[in-house]
């Protein structure tokens, strides 16, 4: 049996964590649960069955509060690494 493709772009929606990235500049990470590692220079989030590195210059996690995380910096690459259990 074949899934509808709108079935499947629901889960895939359902399945992800929302992200507001306004330039290479700010990120807002919804639904995180942790702070893995971070530097100046790369910041882990735990979304929960992924994770997310952040890499750049001068990154600073300026909140965490209820799982929104907001970072800044000169960001150069984002990377989402799903975690197997």
């Amino acid at each position: 049996m074949k899934i509808p493709k709108i079935k499947r772009l629901k889960e895939e929606i359902n399945n992800s964590c929302p992200i507001e990235l306004y330039g290479n500049k700010r990120i807002i990470v919804f639904d995180c649960k942790s702070v893995v590692d971070y530097s100046n220079d790369f910041i882990v989030l735990d979304l929960g069955g992924q994770v997310l590195r952040i890499c750049g210059a001068n990154l600073v996690a300026d909140s965490f509060v209820f799982g929104q995380t907001d970072i800044t910096g000169d960001i150069i690459s984002l990377e989402f690494v799903q975690v197997s259990v």
